[in-house]
């Protein structure tokens, strides 16, 4: 019983500790967070943290994929009870909005910077790739979705400008908000139908 307990406090401790964290990450930027900011925040020794993470960019890395995972899980669970593809979609753009709403844009420079990251973010929109296609193909079945693209080359184009995007670090010169709705905008209108169209002007607004 006494190593079950120790094995939950550790579960959960890692939990905090991932979640603080990235938040702090995101809303102060990553270079100027510190161990010691992380461990004062959680209320915890540098010892115990340096105990689970050996070092800040194991630490950062573990973030992101949880991160990453979480947002799959929390799409996935909507999409359960999404009625069609166009809700998705929506659900979709209102969770990253709000997301994107509390990172500082320096997150993303220094980022860039840690090349493993990156390389679990190209690795894991790769394999996200089959899902999108199967996605589109249930929205051109039920009439959301224009017929007879080649989406290859839609997807192939999305991640080109998103690329570009960050590359070239719009979002310190632009709200990041502004470019993915901006992004959304004219990437999705691009292949819905008249049907998908309306159905985005809730949210959009019309052009």
């Amino acid at each position: 019983m006494q190593n079950n307990n120790v094995t939950d406090y550790k579960k959960e401790l890692r939990h905090k500790i991932l979640s603080t964290a990235m938040e702090m990450f995101k809303k102060h930027g990553i270079r100027s967070v510190k161990m010691d900011d992380i461990a004062n925040a959680l209320q915890i020794s540098k010892r115990t943290l340096y105990e689970i993470y050996e070092n800040k960019e194991t630490l950062l890395f573990e973030c992101v994929r949880e991160d990453h995972i979480r947002a799959r899980e929390r799409m996935q669970q909507y999409a359960l009870s999404a009625e069609n593809e166009m809700d998705i979609i929506i659900g979709f753009f209102n969770m990253k909005m709000k997301d994107l709403g509390q990172i500082d844009p320096k997150f993303f420079a220094e980022l860039h910077k840690y090349t493993n990251i990156m390389t679990f973010l190209r690795s894991s929109h790769e394999e996200e790739r089959s899902h999108a296609k199967a996605f589109i193909e249930s929205g051109v079945e039920h009439g959301y979705f224009v017929e007879g693209l080649n989406y290859d080359i839609v997807l192939k184009l999305g991640e080109a400008s998103m690329n570009y995007i960050m590359e070239n670090k719009l979002y310190l010169r632009y709200e990041i908000q502004d470019i993915f709705r901006n992004f959304c905008l004219v990437l999705v209108r691009g292949f819905c139908t008249p049907k998908g169209i309306e159905r985005l002007n809730g949210l959009f607004g019309k052009p």
